[in-house]
C-alpha cells in the first residue's frame, strides 16, 4: 500500500512538471512576439517651458547708482514683467529674444522678479538680488591694455586683465552670523553656503539698519545670529574683504506674482494702490483701472494685495 502511495506521487509530481514546462514555453512564445516596454523606443517628452538668462545684474551685485539696466535673452516676442521693490514694469523681447529695462531700486538690498509670458500662456521666471548703496566706494578701475591681442603673451595679459576686472567687481556677501574672530566673520548664506568675511584690513563701516533707523556702530557690534550684508571685493580664495557691512533684517522671499488673463478672470479686487497701464508697442501709459474692460487681456502682479495691471496687445502686433 505504501509503494502504492509513493508511485502515485511520483507519478503527480512528474505530471505537474509536464504541465509546468508546458505553461512556460507558451508564455515564452507569446512574450516574444511581443515588443518589450523596456526595448521599445520612448516618446519624446513635450513641454513649453521656456528660460530668462539674465545677462545683467548679476546675483549679489553691489551698485552705487540708485537705478539699474535689467537685461536678458528669453523667448522672441514674449512679456516680461520686471519686479521690483518699488515697482512694476513690462517690456517685451525683441525678435531675437534679447530685452532690456532700468529698474528703479532702494536703498539696500534689491529682490528683482523677471516673468515671461508666452501667447499660449506658458510662463518662465528667474530672480536676481542686488545691493544699492550710495555710500559705498568702488575701487578706480585701470587703464585698459591694448585692443588686439596678437600674441600668446598678449593673450595672457587679456585673460588677466579680465580676471582682475572680475576681481574689481564689488560683491555683497548675505545671510546669517555663524562665528567670529579677531580678524573673520563667518556666515550662512542664503544658498546655505559658509562664506568668509575678512575684517582685518582697512576701516570698515559697519551700519545698524534694522527696523526703519540706521545708525553707524563698531564692528565689535556684530553678533552671531545677526543676519548681515557684507559689501567688499572677492579674492582668489573666494574671500570677501569687507569694506561695508549692514546689520539688517533677515531677507524675505517676496510674494511677488505676475499672471495673465482676462480682468474679468482676476480673483483680487483693485484697491487704492493699485496702478494700471497700457502696453502697447513697446509704449506704456498709465490709465484708470475703471477704463479696462472685463475682456480685456492683462498682466496683473501681485504682493499681499493687487499691486500692477498691464493692459497688453498681443505681442505680434
Amino acid at each position: 500500500m505504501r509503494k502504492e502511495l509513493i508511485w502515485v506521487a511520483i507519478i503527480g509530481i512528474a505530471f505537474g512538471l509536464i504541465i509546468a514546462y508546458g505553461v512556460y514555453r507558451i508564455n515564452s512564445s507569446i512574450k516574444s512576439r511581443i515588443p518589450q516596454a523596456e526595448n521599445s523606443p520612448k516618446p519624446k517628452e513635450t513641454s513649453s517651458e521656456f528660460k530668462i538668462a539674465l545677462n545683467k545684474p548679476e546675483n549679489g551685485d553691489v551698485l552705487t547708482e540708485s537705478s539699474v539696466p535689467v537685461s536678458g535673452i528669453t523667448k522672441p516676442l514674449t512679456w516680461i514683467t520686471v519686479s521690483g521693490e518699488s515697482g512694476d514694469y513690462i517690456i517685451q523681447a525683441d525678435e531675437k529674444g534679447v530685452f532690456n529695462e532700468e529698474v528703479d531700486l532702494v536703498s539696500g538690498i534689491n529682490q528683482i522678479k523677471l516673468t515671461a509670458f508666452d501667447p499660449g500662456g506658458a510662463q518662465s521666471t528667474e530672480k536676481v538680488l542686488v545691493v544699492y548703496s550710495s555710500s559705498f566706494q568702488e575701487k578706480t578701475a585701470g587703464t585698459p591694455g591694448p585692443a588686439s591681442a596678437t600674441s600668446e603673451s598678449d593673450i595672457r595679459d587679456k585673460v588677466a586683465q579680465k580676471v582682475a576686472e572680475a576681481m574689481n567687481k564689488p560683491k555683497a556677501y548675505l545671510g546669517v552670523v555663524t562665528d567670529i574672530t579677531d580678524s573673520t566673520i563667518q556666515i550662512k548664506s542664503l544658498e546655505s553656503e559658509i562664506k568668509q568675511i575678512s575684517t582685518g584690513d582697512g576701516e570698515i563701516t559697519v551700519v545698524n539698519s534694522k527696523g526703519t533707523t540706521s545708525k553707524i556702530v563698531k564692528l565689535t557690534d556684530v553678533a552671531i545670529g545677526d543676519f548681515i550684508v557684507a559689501m567688499g571685493y572677492v579674492n582668489s580664495n573666494s574671500v570677501l574683504l569687507a569694506q561695508r557691512i549692514l546689520i539688517t533684517d533677515a531677507v524675505v522671499d517676496p510674494k511677488i506674482n505676475a499672471f495673465l488673463g482676462t480682468f474679468g478672470e482676476m480673483k483680487m479686487q483693485p484697491d487704492k494702490k493699485t496702478v494700471a497701464y497700457s502696453f502697447s508697442n513697446g509704449k506704456t501709459t498709465k490709465i484708470k483701472v475703471t477704463s479696462i474692460k472685463d475682456s480685456d487681456r492683462i498682466i496683473y502682479v501681485t504682493n499681499s494685495s493687487l499691486r500692477t495691471i498691464f493692459l497688453i496687445a498681443d505681442p505680434q502686433s
